[in-house]
């Protein structure tokens, strides 16, 4: 399948809750360039020795380097700074900051003003906090609405079993995901215009 835009992840949770229901493959499945923040990719993978889920998250992202691209934004340059001097502190809103500073300098590497670009998220802040703002050309989807569009493209059978996955694992050590947009998801089309369809 021939890729159509890129795909940008400016918060963990759509992560998690694929590692959660053991799909992780399903970001490959469009050909996509797959553009992670640099403060949330250190959010995710950053104590591989200790949790599982860092350890896998971080080899898959390694395995599929042909695909996945860590775009570096000042801020998370300075969390990196912060962590190695030893006063980094969790719960800074610091992934806010970063996607905001990609927005501000960094989408114009992948797309075009008159392209559109695809915005995976689960925390519900993404449309709210003032900080972040959306730039005209970028479609908003909720990991629910990513998985809806997907079933009915035909990649995956059921998006119920996946959600069901993700918010009641069978392993022990899998934490439930929850979600605040079930049934359907966010699905919100670029002012630009974007379509699931060709």
């Amino acid at each position: 399948m021939t890729a159509r835009c890129v795909l940008i992840i400016p918060d963990a949770g759509p992560i998690n809750s694929l590692w959660v229901a053991g799909e992780l493959p399903l970001l490959l499945k469009f050909g996509m360039q797959v553009v992670l923040i640099d403060q949330v990719y250190a959010e995710l993978t950053s104590d591989p020795d200790n949790y599982l889920k860092d350890r896998e998250v971080k080899e898959f992202v390694e395995a599929h380097l042909d695909l996945f691209k860590i775009e570096k934004t000042n801020v998370g340059k300075m969390a990196a700074a912060m962590r190695e001097q030893g006063t980094f502190e969790t719960g800074q809103s610091l992934g806010e900051a970063a996607i905001a500073d990609f927005f501000q300098h960094g989408l114009e590497k992948y797309v075009r003003d008159d392209q559109a670009a695809l915005l995976l998220f689960e925390d519900s802040d993404i449309r709210s906090v003032k900080v972040i703002r959306i730039p005209r050309n970028v479609h908003i989807l909720s990991t629910v609405a990513w998985l809806r569009g997907l079933q009915d493209l035909g990649i995956v059978a059921s998006a119920d079993d996946v959600i069901r996955a993700m918010t009641h694992p069978t392993d022990p050590g899998k934490r439930p995901r929850k979600f605040n947009d079930l049934p359907d998801g966010i699905d919100e089309p670029a002012e630009i215009g974007s379509t699931w369809k060709p």
